[in-house]
């Protein structure tokens, strides 16, 4: 049974990158159909409760916006899926609502999501499509940067700990170590703790692995996580994702927080 990839479409900035990377995601993952959708905000949603009512003028104004930027990611999707090979006609999604409920109907029924990193000031559509996609699809989220590699998946860096949400995004992982050349597990340490070792996960899945030890509270750990992961030459980071709150207006974990904000490369993410 063919793989599905959910790539979310945002900004016209992003959605080359976007599609490449779940095409070559598709790639690692033996196949898969690739879903383009484009999240159309509903416009009601853009009044706070206390402005006053949404006039048919603002509705119409906030309409014809998210028509135009639709059509604008359409044109991108319809150049890369004209020039594909894909076993699979990729679909187009384009839907209008409230974000976090059409990433998480349509996400929960894919395998994997794709999304671009948000920029500095994003849009809320833009990081509400991200919250959804990372919290409440349960579904390994790929993050791209602008500027990502287009082949990536052959040196793998895991960020390491022991809990269920880091296991998560590792058997991910491990559906795309297809083609990897080399998988790198990033382990952080505390002086007092016995020194970590490589996990039972990737001994018992016969993964050759190579061992670095992060020293924990020296630094900030998610910059430790990035320059171990460049020094090794890795072109994919795969992580958990970490929440500090349940509710809508959640914040992210520290080193989660920090990953999402600096990462300059794919990042693998599964809460």
């Amino acid at each position: 049974m063919p793989n599905v990839v959910l790539a979310l479409l945002t900004r016209t900035e992003t959605a080359p990158t976007v599609l490449a990377a779940a095409e070559r995601l598709g790639v690692l993952v033996g196949g898969a159909r690739i879903e383009a959708m484009v999240m159309r905000i509903l416009p009601i949603s853009t009044i706070l409760v206390t402005e006053e009512i949404l006039t048919k003028e603002q509705e119409k104004q906030i309409r014809d916006n998210e028509h135009a930027r639709a059509a604008a990611l359409r044109r991108i999707f319809d150049a890369w899926a004209s020039k594909q090979g894909m076993p699979k006609e990729p679909l187009w999604i384009d839907e209008e609502g409230v974000t976090e409920m059409l990433v998480k109907t349509r996400g929960q029924r894919a395998d994997y999501i794709v999304i671009g990193k948000p920029e500095a000031h994003a849009e809320r559509g833009e990081l509400d499509a991200l919250h959804a996609a990372l919290f409440a699809t349960e579904r390994p989220v790929l993050m791209v940067p602008p500027l990502a590699r287009a082949e990536f998946g052959k040196i793998i860096a895991i960020a390491w700990r022991e809990d269920k949400f880091t296991m998560h995004a590792l058997l991910a992982g491990l559906r795309c170590n297809a083609q990897a050349e080399q998988v790198h597990v990033l382990m952080g340490h505390r002086a007092s703790d016995p020194p970590p070792r490589i996990p039972d996960v990737l001994v018992e899945h016969d993964i050759d692995v190579t061992g670095h030890e992060l020293p924990i509270g020296k630094e900030i750990f998610g910059a430790q996580l990035l320059a171990t992961a460049h020094a090794v030459h890795a072109d994919l980071l795969v992580m958990g994702a970490y929440v500090h709150s349940a509710w809508h207006n959640m914040l992210f974990g520290g080193v989660t927080k920090y990953i999402l904000a600096h990462a300059d490369m794919p990042v693998l993410m599964r809460h």
